[in-house]
């Protein structure tokens, strides 16, 4: 391994670690907006707090609304690392090819299956978003536009994720 493979491996690792610690920030500020916990909470308490209880009304939207966020601050990261290790081609390309044969760690392939579960979601949710904001739709039809878009990211992201690890297995 090599310094430009160590140094990717490290940015990627950052790039894990931040994405978990946004993903912590992001339900912590959910629960505080909420009023907080107290005493000693369960996972029944955080998700009703949170308003994702399987019996909420908002649950499937308030998980929406979450990883929303989570998952696009993943793709911005990802897309700012791989900027990074495309651009070392200008400098070797011996370097580069050297970096992206990590790419085909079976690591590797697994989080950019994740990846690719993260841009359908993404992109998904945020056209179903704009139909909502744009046309004014209500409550209940947020809601049900929200199956095509958990269908269409399962089945689209578990294609892709064959293809991804075919070649691992």
């Amino acid at each position: 391994m090599n310094l430009a493979d160590t140094l990717f491996l490290t940015a990627l690792s950052i790039l894990v670690v931040a994405l978990a610690a946004f993903s912590v920030a992001v339900f912590t500020g959910g629960i505080r907006r909420a009023g907080g916990l107290a005493g000693r909470p369960g996972v029944r308490q955080v998700l009703q707090a949170l308003e994702l209880s399987p019996g909420s009304n908002a649950a499937g939207t308030r998980w929406a609304f979450y990883l929303h966020r989570i998952s696009g601050v993943g793709v911005l990261g990802f897309l700012l690392l791989h900027v990074v290790d495309v651009s070392l081609f200008a400098f070797s390309h011996r370097l580069y090819n050297h970096v992206h044969q990590i790419y085909g760690t079976p690591a590797i392939r697994a989080l950019e299956s994740g990846l690719i579960f993260a841009v359908l979601f993404h992109a998904l949710n945020g056209l179903r978003l704009l139909a909502v904001d744009g046309w004014g739709l209500s409550a209940r039809a947020s809601r049900l536009s929200l199956w095509p878009v958990a269908v269409i990211t399962v089945v689209g992201g578990v294609a892709a994720t064959i293809v991804i690890m075919a070649p691992v297995a």
